[in-house]
């Protein structure tokens, strides 16, 4: 037999159904939420680390000059080596449409495309690679919208070009994300590259090292073991990358990601349980006869807080029932958005226990913690307080009693009365506008986030001052290249550099991460850097370097003023670091180094060649961009000059607006979470303040009171609500915005943005929250006017 308490408080619940569904939901979404993000987090974490393992990654990767199997035996006999493989990488281009280029990097695979290092996957289509035809990595198909069976043209730089066609995709992890490197990977069998006129033989090895893979003075030991074979068998090291050790390049962006995917989750179950305290305050205050009564017979305090206690546990309990199932399918949505940006497969179904465990922990718990609050307060009054039912709420503030007597004379009594009314239960309000001012600060947040985004990018082009960027398969003289390209009507200015890989040696004498460099005049007016320290280069023929603020990244001992050490194509050579420059790219991507163009040749050769030209045009859109690159490729074709690729300013651009969708999508959804939670947090509020003024209303009808004024003052109320929400919510943007300009552009584009408030988003929430209030207000609304003058004059 069910005891009269578990009666009591099974009716409690269904005495309000509204009331009680709109606590439910609250909690729902806010676990919803919560399990969501935390779920996905874990997942993408864990997937793509095991991922990452099971490919075989390598611990080292050395460029030199062509060799066989022979020195991969050789170098596989080394004590520090576990397993070396040789091959071949060739640079190209492939043309994706009509007069779009882009750059591709062709892998050379076995005849039966098994290897031991960063093992591939098929996936659709063809395998092995067939002959005379592509395989693509999936992600690079995807991004640049072709299918399998479409044919595109291959351009070997310095070689020619073929049509072949795309007869399959694999799965490759090894290689860096699409949307950040703008460049598609693709692979073909070696009788394929032969037939397209490029190199045989390897002029890579991959490394894994014979000993804790995680340590990186044993990979150090086992690379400068292999550089010294390798020079003793008449092949210079031309390049040596040691990857952070088992670690796949995406992981250096998650932190940021994950630290804020779990802010948001909290946030949203924090605010969810800001309408379990108002349900549970009202309750009380409404039951406050009823407290009375059953102290007076003898019901002790634990007793009625253990009731109350239960009836938030059960909306936990029926909270969970509705988010644990939707939170499984949606993290399935959620997490496959981010998987896919990433390159990972992810499981089904996506489930991790100990998130589940403690989701349906916060479920229960965040209810009942947050009940012992205003069921302390309730239970601390006298059994005589109790039975007189006083639960009058204390006056308005001074402040709102003044607004209303100034604006009296202009406003309609039930605007007047629901201004009043918005401010009577303070606590209440405070909570419901805490919950809904997160989500519009969360809102104008992310808006502000795209702004800011958008400005940087513009202030990183703007330092660019030329139109297209045009590199040659192999360095030309100057005085045969240039004057064809300027000759083009379009053209106005053309400026000559040369581009190198420059390695940065360490004080312990081992290279250092990849540079790309760029040999330019330092007088230059094509690049306006944005200095974060030191100077600019002084003038021709001063060996000075600068270089990217990613470089301290990987190399944090370099400091402005030092002398440094730069190996190209195995030839070392001393330059004193003069500044540090903010460049728009990833921290992933190599670092970038300037030098004098001048003391460049004069150290390395090449005076009076370039195999790089900066062009500037007439016309600066897309479409005047596209006409000149095509223009400069006829012209250099007609003169057997040998292209590696045009690059345009609106390239530069489509490839940085694909990088922020990764960086605006999964903050944009948390956004419409955190709204969620807000909106049903003022509907409940709005909710039981109508229950608690049945009695007023039922007076106010009694007194002539029509539909219309009702309805009035439930909507002014909200409105009036909504306003304040609107102001905590832009308030509390401002430095929300400013941290996660600076946080999120150090993390996925090595600089921090450059902060631009969206005004715009002001008035967007703004109309936003005026329409979560109309709505909220509907329920409420609807309830009060139906309510007949003898109910309401009865109602307990």
């Amino acid at each position: 037999m069910i005891s009269p308490r578990w009666h009591k408080i099974w009716r409690d619940l269904r005495a309000t159904p509204t009331r009680t569904i709109l606590v439910v939901l609250s909690i729902a979404v806010g676990v919803f939420a919560f399990g969501v993000i935390l779920t996905t987090r874990t997942v993408i974490e864990r997937e793509l680390r095991q991922s990452f393992l099971a490919i075989n990654p390598a611990s080292a990767i050395i460029t030199t000059t062509t060799f066989d199997d022979d020195l991969v035996e050789a170098v596989a006999r080394l004590p520090g080596v576990a397993i070396a493989e040789g091959r071949r990488v060739v640079p190209a281009r492939i043309q994706i449409g009509v007069g779009r280029w882009e750059d591709a990097l062709i892998t050379v695979l076995p005849d039966d495309g098994q290897r031991r290092i960063g093992i591939v996957r098929p996936q659709a289509g063809s395998w092995p690679p067939p002959d005379r035809a592509l395989l693509f990595e999936r992600a690079s198909l995807s991004r640049i919208g072709a299918t399998i069976g479409a044919e595109v043209v291959v351009e070997l730089p310095g070689i020619g070009e073929r049509t072949m066609p795309i007869a399959g995709t694999i799965h490759d992890l090894s290689t860096p994300l699409a949307v950040l490197t703008a460049q598609s990977f693709i692979y073909m069998n070696e009788e394929t590259l032969r037939w397209l006129g490029g190199p045989t033989g390897y002029n890579q090895l991959y490394l894994v090292v014979n000993g804790d893979r995680r340590d990186l003075a044993t990979i150090h030991d086992m690379t400068q073991a292999v550089e010294r074979l390798l020079e003793r068998s008449g092949h210079p090291v031309l390049q040596t990358y040691v990857p952070p050790p088992l670690q796949h390049p995406a992981e250096a962006l998650l932190p940021v990601i994950t630290v804020l995917m779990t802010i948001v989750g909290l946030l949203a179950l924090v605010a969810s349980s800001f309408l379990s305290i108002n349900t549970i305050s009202a309750i009380l205050n409404q039951q406050t006869r009823q407290l009375g009564v059953m102290a007076a017979i003898g019901a002790g305090p634990r007793t009625l807080a253990l009731m109350y206690t239960a009836t938030a546990a059960l909306f936990g309990l029926l909270a969970l029932v509705l988010a644990v199932p939707t939170g499984l399918l949606a993290t399935q949505g959620f997490a496959a958005f981010l998987g896919s940006q990433l390159n990972i497969d992810l499981p089904w179904p996506l489930v991790s226990g100990d998130i589940l465990l403690l989701q349906i922990v916060a479920g229960l718990a965040v209810p009942v913690l947050t009940s012992l609050w205003p069921i302390r307060s309730a239970l601390r009054r006298p059994v005589r307080v109790l039975l007189s039912g006083e639960t009058a709420p204390p006056p308005p503030p001074r402040v709102v009693t003044m607004i209303t007597r100034a604006f009296g004379t202009y406003l309609r009594r039930p605007t007047l009365l629901a201004l009043r009314n918005a401010f009577r239960q303070r606590a209440r309000l405070f909570r419901t506008l805490i919950a809904l001012a997160l989500g519009g600060s969360v809102l104008i947040t992310v808006m502000t986030q795209r702004t800011s985004l958008f400005t940087t990018l513009e202030a990183s082009l703007s330092s660019l001052n030329y139109d297209l960027e045009v590199q040659l398969a192999h360095p030309y003289r100057i005085e045969r290249v240039s004057p064809l390209i300027a000759a083009i009507p379009a053209v106005t200015r053309v400026e000559s550099t040369q581009r190198a890989l420059a390695f940065p040696v360490r004080p312990d004498g081992t290279d250092g991460e990849e540079l790309a460099l760029r040999a330019l005049p330092a007088d230059t007016d094509f690049f306006r850097p944005r200095l974060s320290e030191g100077r600019w280069l002084a003038g021709p023929g001063v060996r000075e370097v600068v270089f990217s603020t990613n470089i301290l990244m990987k190399e944090p001992y370099l400091r402005v003023g030092d002398w440094v050490t730069l190996s190209i194509n195995g030839h070392e050579s001393q330059w004193r670091l003069v500044g540090l420059i903010e460049v728009f790219t990833p921290p992933t991507m190599p670092a970038q180094a300037y030098v004098d163009l001048d003391a460049f040749t004069t150290e390395y050769g090449g005076v009076g060649r370039t195999d790089t030209l900066r062009v500037a045009t007439i016309g600066h859109d897309p479409l005047s961009h596209a006409a000149a690159a095509r223009a400069i490729e006829q012209q250099l074709t007609a003169y057997d000059i040998r292209l590696r690729l045009i690059r345009t300013m609106s390239d530069e651009r489509r490839i940085l607006e694909e990088r922020f969708n990764l960086a605006t999508g999964a903050i944009s959804i948390m956004a419409l979470i955190i709204g969620t939670v807000g909106v049903l947090g003022l509907t409940g509020t709005l909710s039981i303040n109508v229950l608690e003024r049945t009695r007023e209303i039922g007076i106010l009808r009694a007194i002539g009171a029509d539909d219309d004024a009702i309805r009035e003052l439930v909507i002014t109320e909200s409105l009036t609500m909504a306003l304040l929400a609107w102001l905590a919510g832009v308030l509390l943007s401002i430095p929300m915005s400013y941290a996660l300009a600076y946080n999120f552009g150090k993390a996925l584009l090595n600089v921090p943005l450059i902060w631009s408030y969206s005004l715009p988003a002001i008035w967007m929430w703004l109309g936003v929250v005026m329409i979560f209030a109309l709505v909220a207000s509907v329920l409420p609304a609807r309830a009060a006017t139906r309510m007949s003058v003898r109910e309401a004059l009865a109602y307990e």
